[in-house]
């Protein structure tokens, strides 16, 4: 398994398992890509980009992570509590990704924004990885 996929992987299962985020969400809303009729709120992954960090004899990944926070909300309240909620789960996460060690995961921002009639939140997370 890519060490991307692996850490995708790891992190929806911490955030699936955060009592705080299932009940920010109501439920464990936590997705690759939502399905058709997805009730808000839910968490998204949005996009992950994965770069070489190798050095001189040692393997290793650098990741950007992207996650949505989609809700129904006309207030920023829900957005920003399942924003807060997922950055409580993640930042600073050790996690077990099989084939791959986390070296760490930081949260590098977040931003509560309206789309449309409700508001929403984008986070944004990196990672770095080495094979095992």
């Amino acid at each position: 398994m890519s060490a991307g996929l692996a850490l995708q992987e790891a992190m929806r299962a911490r955030l699936i398992a955060d009592g705080a985020v299932t009940a920010a969400l109501g439920g464990a809303y936590v997705f690759d890509e939502a399905p058709r009729g997805a009730p808000p709120a839910y968490v998204e992954f949005t996009s992950l980009d994965t770069r070489d960090w190798s050095t001189f004899g040692e393997g290793g990944f650098e990741h950007f992570v992207s996650l949505a926070v989609r809700s129904n909300s006309r207030g920023r309240t829900q957005a920003q509590e399942v924003s807060a909620a997922v950055e409580a789960a993640l930042d600073g996460a050790e996690l077990t990704l099989p084939g791959h060690r986390l070296v760490n995961l930081r949260l590098m921002f977040w931003s509560v924004a309206k789309t449309g009639q409700y508001f929403g939140a984008s986070l944004r997370f990196r990672a770095a990885t080495e094979p095992l």
